[in-house]
């Protein structure tokens, strides 16, 4: 069987900077039955964004886009943060190249989307869910 994070629920989530990774910590809980524990981890991170934390999340999914998809839509978030903050990187500075650039590291862009609370996207190498 296929795991799957869908209608789990997001316990936490840890961003090691120098290792360049995130873990989502999920749990799906279900009446009667044994908690079922996965984490989510993307290892080679580019960049991520999250926001909307209900502390009490629910995930809805977990999709890969072309880069070139993801750049046509949150290009202008990542050109805002690259000239407010030098984030995420120096690749950012030129979205005209950045998908070259993306595509070179073999990094792949994965949308997170909730059913409730926290959404948002993480550009990395890969992603696996694991269980706990």
């Amino acid at each position: 069987m296929t795991r799957s994070v869908h209608d789990n629920l997001l316990i936490s989530y840890e961003v090691q900077c120098e290792a360049r990774t995130i873990t989502l910590h999920t749990e799906y809980r279900v009446k009667n039955k044994p908690t079922e524990f996965t984490n989510v981890i993307f290892t080679g991170v580019q960049a991520y964004r999250f926001q909307n934390d209900a502390f009490g999340n629910i995930i809805l999914g977990l999709e890969t886009v072309t880069v070139e998809a993801f750049l046509e839509q949150y290009g202008a978030e990542i050109s805002e943060s690259y000239r407010m903050a030098g984030s995420p990187g120096p690749w950012a500075e030129n979205l005209a190249t950045a998908s070259g650039y993306l595509r070179k590291e073999r990094t792949q862009a994965l949308i997170l989307s909730s059913s409730y609370g926290l959404s948002g996207w993480v550009l990395a190498r890969e992603m696996s869910l694991s269980p706990t």
